[in-house]
């Protein structure tokens, strides 16, 4: 079964008789992400170096005919030019808000800077120009590699206190750094082969991390999981393994075939991947241990990827190519469901919402309502927890309320409706909620003590003709005019009298509190329906 997704919300409970049903929850509860259209860049030029930082996106373009830096933020929909001036700008990298790239024409004379594009400030990163390249960025620790005599040394420099560190100061070639907080990762040829070393800030200690038989390259790091290129002694493709640095364990993600440049965040290992033939990307979810194809059209290459984004360029003839991304959302119950291959009556499909309701839901909807009362449904069956008893709960929204299920209530109690009304008023402190002064009651009008608020006529009879308290609550206030239309919240329900109505059963409707709570969970996109407005 796919995990449950873990919504906390305050549930307090009045429950309505039905006995003996549980519904079924195990077929329908979401996957946990979903990965949608985010973004297709404008033409650029021998694009390359695509780096991704939560909904930051920066790469090297060389449309103006020489090397910049472009960057797409996903939040806002924009895309700009980093930095001003002529020189030259390449090999960007980025963490959060921070950017730097290698600035220079002259490969002998270049220099490291960067810009914090939170405050708009430039900074330096290198001070003297020389041979530097491949910066890698996280947090305030910049690192990058620095030829000396052919041969590749690490060096790394803390913004925050303007520390330069030299990790490596030796023959040996070293290349490729990464950095995932205090620990810095790059190949090494000093054993005549091509490991994997490792250097911490913290203790400053430089140590080995994979050493094997066959040349380990390409390393990039993400908390405790490293992701590298084995090229095998024996020869063929290179191999694409997967250590995690706490169990020690590797695992082999791909082989038998050509692997180019990958990219690690916290849940997805991409890749550049030429089973076909032709460069596409892949991805590897490293939580449910599932591999699947990201882009498969055209010339698909550089992948990046964050916490927010999958990322690639896409190549075209004559040097043309361009950024494209999918965005990683969370997947909500309120996402749309295809309609049954097999229709079956136990679990029924409403193509007007696209979503399903069955077994104990099912028989409730339909014994106290349907959808005149509680709308269609708005998402599937998901779980919840009532944070005053940790107690996992069962809920479904529909259009006018939310139905709950309690496994541990009595059997008779297991399915109510939740307290809505009061829920989406709960900062309302206007005179309609004031509560009033008690009157005795007549056959027109009743006084509810419980919440200091009164009920009479057509609203008091619709509610007494179909559920009472056991279905609505009680009113949480009195009749008042709200967007043109006499209304009356419960506490599971509002509502609403259309004096316009063509039938008496049209006449008194119920607000569509479930959508309204959906929407401002950010389920549903805003603004709000006017439900006031509806008629049936």
């Amino acid at each position: 079964m796919a995990k449950t997704l873990r919504v906390v919300t305050v549930l307090v409970l009045l429950c309505c008789e039905v006995v003996g049903l549980t519904p079924n929850v195990s077929a329908q509860t979401p996957d946990e992400y979903r990965l949608e259209p985010a973004l297709t860049s404008s033409i650029g030029f021998k694009m390359s170096s695509l780096q991704a930082s939560g909904s930051l996106l920066v790469w090297e373009d060389h449309r103006a005919g020489r090397p910049e830096v472009y960057a797409y933020d996903l939040e806002d929909g924009r895309e700009f030019r980093v930095g001003r001036g002529p020189d030259a700008r390449s090999q960007p990298a980025v963490s959060d808000q921070r950017i730097v790239w290698v600035s220079g024409a002259d490969p002998e004379r270049t220099r490291i800077v960067g810009i914090d594009l939170a405050s708009g400030t430039e900074f330096i990163v290198t001070e003297q120009p020389g041979a530097v390249e491949r910066p890698a960025l996280d947090g305030t620790l910049v690192v990058w590699r620095e030829i000396r005599d052919g041969q590749g040394d690490i060096r790394a420099r803390d913004l925050s206190t303007g520390t330069t560190y030299v990790i490596t100061d030796d023959p040996a070639n070293q290349a490729e750094p990464s950095v995932s907080g205090d620990l810095v990762v790059w190949q090494d040829f000093r054993n005549g082969q091509w490991d994997i070393y490792a250097w911490d800030r913290r203790s400053q200690r430089l140590t080995p991390l994979v050493e094997s038989p066959h040349d380990d390259t390409d390393p990039v790091i993400f908390g405790q999981r490293l992701a590298f290129r084995r090229a095998l002694r024996a020869g063929g493709p290179p191999q694409l393994i997967l250590l995690d640095l706490d169990t020690r364990e590797e695992r082999v993600v791909a082989e038998g075939h050509y692997i180019g440049r990958i990219a690690l965040s916290d849940r997805f290992l991409v890749w550049e991947d030429w089973r076909s033939g032709l460069p596409e990307i892949y991805a590897f979810d490293v939580v449910s241990g599932t591999e699947f194809a990201v882009a498969r059209t055209q010339q698909a290459v550089c992948p990046a990827v964050s916490s927010h984004t999958i990322a690639w360029i896409s190549r075209f003839p004559g040097g043309k190519s361009r950024v494209q991304a999918l965005a990683i959302r969370r997947r909500l119950p309120s996402d749309p469901h295809e309609p049954p291959t097999v229709p079956t009556p136990d679990r029924v499909y409403f193509p007007q919402t696209k979503h399903y309701i069955s077994g104990g839901f099912k028989y409730f909807w339909q014994l106290h309502g349907g959808e005149r009362i509680f709308g269609y449904p708005l998402t599937e069956e998901f779980s919840v927890i009532d944070p005053s008893t940790g107690e996992h709960v069962v809920v479904q929204y529909f259009e006018r309320a939310r139905l709950e299920y309690r496994a541990n209530a009595p059997e008779d109690q297991r399915i109510s409706i939740g307290r809505l009304g009061a829920e989406l008023t709960a900062d309302r402190a206007a005179a309609p909620f004031q509560p009033i002064p008690p009157f005795p009651d007549t056959p027109e009008r009743r006084y509810f003590p419980e919440t200091g608020h009164s009920l009479a006529y057509g609203f008091k009879e619709f509610w007494e003709r179909n559920g009472g308290v056991a279905l609505f609550g009680y009113p949480i206030s009195e009749e008042f005019v709200e967007n043109g239309r006499t209304v009356q919240y419960f506490e599971r329900a509002r509502f609403e009298y259309n004096p316009n109505a063509t039938d008496d059963d049209s006449r008194i409707t119920l607000g569509l509190l479930g959508r309204e709570a959906l929407q401002r969970m950010g389920w549903l996109p805003r603004p709000p329906i006017d439900t006031t407005m509806l008629t049936r």
